[in-house]
């Protein structure tokens, strides 16, 4: 049987090491292993590929894909590998959804700390040389704090329980939106559906979005919704830049009706070089990092080994993806 790896980026920065390649072929001997250099190799060798794991397979190129089984990508977003021929072939996708949870939860944790102490404000005076205390008492919003906060969550997969946990130890209530809310609601206090979303807009003080990028949810959070957030109150983005209109989120923010923002992830990136996000004092912004932590490629590897182990022995696989829903 042949895997066929292709895990590539433009810029060398997401190639994965050849030494994890080489370890799975020590471990599986009955399998080729193939790491074509490039989109054209990867090609070639598509015709015979039982699984591929990473993004060789395109729309373009499904076709070729005669002997191929199952998918597997290293990242929790799907959306680009979701073209019609594959979601009606009986291909199976899983996904690397979950490894990064708690570095999520942690980056949102620690932007919030950020523009509740307002720690950015600091740095940029440190920047400048200049001792900002009275400012940073005196001028609005002033200092906040997260305890007895509500913490509001779009979604609650593996990164909305891991930020759950971590927000209600530090004293916040927590409620969660999803589309099946469970009748035990832990680890938030409370689960509710996505037609009170509006209601939870109202009444969070933080509100982290946490959901995938589906039909149901591009451009979710429009002009309407960002106005149903209170002026005191502050938006974390960690999904996906178009769950949001990015444009009335400037407005929002510029006007003061929202006191501020961190932001990992945007409508197009890199964050155009014109955008007002990145001059905006109550706007922190991060080059889609929140998933970044230790072990990167060892958690990532892993999981596509569990899922290869069990392929081979016919039994059900990890984190499938549920095509037409997109997740």
């Amino acid at each position: 049987m042949r895997v066929l790896e292709f895990i590539r980026d433009p810029q060398g920065v997401w190639n994965l090491p050849a030494s994890f390649m080489e370890s799975l072929a020590r471990e599986f001997p009955a399998v080729r292993f193939d790491s074509p250099r490039d989109l054209a190799e990867a090609e070639e060798a598509l015709p015979e590929a039982a699984v591929v794991f990473g993004w060789a397979v395109r729309a373009s190129n499904f076709a070729r894909a005669r002997s191929l089984r199952w998918i597997h990508v290293s990242a929790a977003g799907v959306g680009s590998a979701l073209f019609p021929a594959l979601v009606e072939s009986e291909v199976v996708l899983t996904n690397g959804r979950g490894l990064h949870a708690v570095a999520m939860a942690e980056h949102a944790l620690g932007v919030m700390l950020a523009l509740a102490r307002r720690l950015h404000l600091a740095r940029d005076a440190q920047r400048d040389r200049r001792w900002s205390q009275v400012p940073l008492w005196i001028e609005p919003p002033g200092p906040g704090q997260l305890e007895g906060g509500t913490l509001g969550l779009l979604g609650l997969g593996a990164v909305g329980r891991a930020l759950a946990q971590r927000a209600a130890a530090l004293g916040m209530r927590v409620i969660a939106v999803r589309r099946h809310p469970a009748r035990e609601p832990a680890p938030a206090h409370e689960q509710w559906g996505v037609e009170r979303l509006d209601d939870l807009l109202a009444c969070a003080d933080w509100m982290v979005l946490a959901a995938p990028l589906t039909a149901e949810t591009r451009g979710l959070i429009g002009r309407e919704r960002l106005a149903r957030l209170r002026p005191t109150a502050a938006l974390v983005n960690l999904g996906r830049g178009a769950l949001v209109d990015e444009g009335a989120l400037c407005e929002a923010l510029a006007a003061g009706r929202l006191a501020g923002a961190a932001l990992d992830v945007f409508e197009h990136e890199p964050l155009p070089d014109d955008s007002p996000l990145w001059s905006m004092p109550n706007v922190i912004v991060t080059p889609h990092i929140s998933g970044l932590g230790p072990r990167y490629w060892e958690r990532g590897v892993e999981l596509f080994r569990r899922n290869l182990t069990a392929f081979l022995d016919g039994r059900p696989l990890e984190n499938v993806v549920d095509k037409r829903a997109g997740y």
